[in-house]
Formats: C-alpha cells, sequence, structure tokens
C-alpha cells in the first residue's frame, strides 16, 4: 500500500469541478463531449471514462427541508485499492504498482478488458481510439509533488499526505460533522485491503454507489481466467473487441467449471 492518499470530504466540497479540469489539464486529456444534466443533478460528464480521470458526481438533492436543501457530491477517481482486482487479473501484468500506486502500463496493455470488468468501483475504462485501459495514476506517471487534483481544492475537500495522518485526520473530522450527518462514514480503511481514496461521506455508502461487502478476487480465480484467456485469446486476431469477449467468456467458464468464488 502507498504510503501517500488522497482525502475526500464530502461535506466540504462545492462541486466546482476544479479537480477535473486541472486533471485534463496536466495529463493533457481531451475534453468529452459534453451533454447537458448528462448524469443525475448537475453532473457532465455523467461518469469517468478513459479521458475523464477525475469526476465530480451529483447525487440526487434532499429537499425534505426546502429551506436548507442538502447537495451530495462527491469526488471520485480510481481508489488505488490495496488488494486491487485490476491487477490480479491483467494477463500481461501491463498493472503495477509504482511508489504505491496502481498504475497501467500502456505499452503493455493490450485492451482485453480484464481490468475493466473486475473493477467494482467502474473506474477504468477502454479507449475505442486507442483500445488501451486508462484511469488515475496519482500524477507518477506525470510528476508533480502534490496531484493536481488535491492541488486546486479551493474549500478543502480534497488533500494528499500521508495514509496514517489522513486516517486521523478523516476520525477527527467525522466526529465533527456526525452532529449535522448522523449516518455519516468513512469509506476506504478496509475495502479491498485499504483504499488509497479515503472518503468522508454525509450517508450511507450504497447513498454514493459505493459497495459496502466487498472481496477482492481469489488469487487462484484470477490465475485460473488468464489461464483460460491465453487459449481463447488465440482466436481473438488481435481484435479488441474479441479481446474483451474472450475475457468475459473466460470468466464465465472459471467461474461454471471451477466453482471458484
Amino acid at each position: 500500500m502507498a504510503e501517500k492518499a488522497f482525502l475526500v470530504d464530502t461535506t466540504k466540497c462545492s462541486g466546482c469541478r476544479a479537480c477535473q479540469v486541472s486533471c485534463k489539464q496536466w495529463n493533457n486529456l481531451p475534453a468529452e463531449d459534453a451533454e447537458f444534466f448528462a448524469g443525475p443533478e448537475y453532473t457532465n460528464p455523467k461518469e469517468l471514462s478513459a479521458i475523464t480521470w477525475n469526476h465530480v458526481k451529483f447525487f440526487e438533492i434532499d429537499r425534505s427541508n426546502p429551506e436548507k436543501p442538502v447537495w451530495t457530491i462527491m469526488h471520485k477517481k480510481c481508489y488505488h485499492c490495496d488488494q486491487a482486482n485490476c491487477l490480479r487479473v491483467c494477463p500481461q501484468k501491463a498493472i503495477s504498482r509504482v511508489d504505491g500506486w496502481v498504475v497501467i502500463d500502456q505499452d503493455k496493455c493490450i485492451g482485453c478488458g480484464a481490468c475493466e470488468n473486475e473493477c467494482v468501483y467502474k473506474v477504468i475504462h477502454v479507449s475505442e481510439k486507442d483500445f488501451k485501459s486508462h484511469k488515475c495514476h496519482a500524477c507518477v506517471m506525470n510528476p508533480r509533488e502534490i496531484p493536481a487534483c488535491a492541488f486546486v481544492c479551493p474549500t478543502g475537500a480534497l488533500s494528499f499526505g500521508y495514509r496514517l495522518e489522513l486516517l486521523k485526520k478523516a476520525d477527527r473530522r467525522l466526529a465533527e460533522v456526525k452532529k449535522d450527518f448522523p449516518k455519516a462514514s468513512i469509506y476506504g480503511k478496509e475495502q479491498f485491503g485499504g483504499l488509497g481514496v479515503i472518503t468522508i461521506l454525509k450517508d450511507d455508502p450504497e447513498k454514493y454507489g459505493l459497495p459496502v461487502h466487498v472481496e477482492p478476487i481469489a488469487l487462484t480465480k484470477a490465475e485460473a481466467i488468464r489461464d483460460t484467456y491465453r487459449m481463447l485469446s488465440m482466436l481473438t486476431f488481435g481484435l479488441p473487441s474479441l479481446k474483451r469477449q474472450a475475457y468475459r467468456i473466460s470468466k464465465r467458464l472459471v467461474e461454471r467449471d471451477g466453482g471458484l468464488s
């Protein structure tokens, strides 16, 4: 696990999207084809993609008190799991850790979609232009002292530092926000062995589309799928769409015949 981490405090997020814009600028990512109200409330674009690695998502507003509506907003990017599914299933070993962060080696990536299939957070996406997988790499591939997203946050909703210190900070902050948000919680302490992005939520994780009871894919299952995929990949003729289909078939065959979970 990386010594450092991000801390997202949803109680401070104003939805300004500075993190989203700075990520694109620093990593030279193109703009999305915008669509008005693409996602719920004011979310645009709708989700993360191969060219959007940081995302500010708006959820349904609590309008029970018309004089004081509660906005539910969350900054999202790769969670850099300690026990990362994407890293375990990649048949090309294109995914590894760099300074503790989960990073994709574009030279090795074959666009099979294994990582995209196994990421429960729907973070990784295969580009339809270069047929490679893309996601946040915490600015280690385009180095800077503080990642671009955290550097520009004007409200302190997104910070970067040593993980143990941020966990203590999150605990202190949680005690404060529970006065206004009784269901507030911290997400990322335990999931997948601990996440590189710790999030203070105003409400239950499910309200933010975050799974609670998650387990990393078993190493034996990941190995079996990789072995099956290597055989099926010979029939894909190098076509990215067939590679992705071959991975999905490999997974189904292993789950059917091996009973692995």
